[in-house]
C-alpha cells in the first residue's frame, strides 16, 4: 500500500514537472491561435504591455541612433511609432515580423522543393527558468524573435520582439 502511494506521488510530481516545462509551449499555441484568428483581444492577454513597450522603445532608440539614419529621422517619432506598434493590429503584425524577413528559399521544407504547410513552426529555447525565446524553426534571422517571460507559475507573457538591427537592410 505504501509503495503504491509513493508511486502515485512520484507520478504526480513528474506530471507537474512536465506541465511546468510545457507551459510556454501551451502559451505559444494560444498566441498562434489568436494570431490566426486575428483576435487582438485574446493576443493582448498574452502580452506584458509595459515590458514590451520598454523593450521596443529601447530597440527603436538604438535603431534611430545608427549613423545611417540619425541625420534623417528625429527621435521624436519614437513615441507615436510605439503607439502605432502597440495598437491591436500592430501587435499582430509585430508577432508575425519574422515571416516578412524570410527569403523564399527558407520557406521550402526540404530538398524536394515542396512548400511547408503554411503553418509556422517554432523553436522554443529556455534562457532561464522564467524566460524563453521563440523563433521560427527554419529562420536564419533573429528578426521577430519573441521573448516570453513567466507570469506566475504557469502563465507566460510576451515581453519582447526583436526588431531588425538596421532599418536600411532586409535582414
Amino acid at each position: 500500500m505504501m509503495k503504491r502511494g509513493i508511486f502515485f506521488a512520484m507520478m504526480a510530481v513528474f506530471a507537474l514537472a512536465g506541465l511546468f516545462f510545457a507551459s510556454p509551449y501551451l502559451a505559444m499555441q494560444q498566441i498562434r491561435a489568436a494570431i490566426k484568428a486575428q483576435d487582438s483581444a485574446e493576443l493582448s492577454t498574452h502580452i506584458d504591455l509595459p515590458l514590451l513597450r520598454g523593450s521596443l522603445e529601447q530597440q527603436l532608440h538604438a535603431l534611430f541612433a545608427a549613423p545611417e539614419v540619425a541625420a534623417d529621422i528625429s527621435p521624436t517619432v519614437i513615441a507615436p511609432l510605439l503607439d502605432t506598434m502597440l495598437m491591436p493590429e500592430g501587435l499582430i503584425s509585430l508577432v508575425q515580423l519574422n515571416a516578412r524577413y524570410e527569403s523564399p528559399a527558407s520557406k521550402v521544407s526540404d530538398v524536394s522543393g515542396r512548400q511547408r504547410n503554411g503553418q509556422a513552426d517554432y523553436a522554443l529555447h529556455y534562457t532561464a527558468w522564467d524566460s524563453v525565446v521563440v523563433q521560427r524553426a527554419h529562420s536564419k534571422s533573429r528578426i521577430g524573435e519573441l521573448t516570453l517571460t513567466r507570469d506566475g507559475l504557469w502563465r507566460w507573457k510576451l515581453t519582447s520582439v526583436a526588431l531588425p538591427k538596421n532599418l536600411l537592410s532586409d535582414a
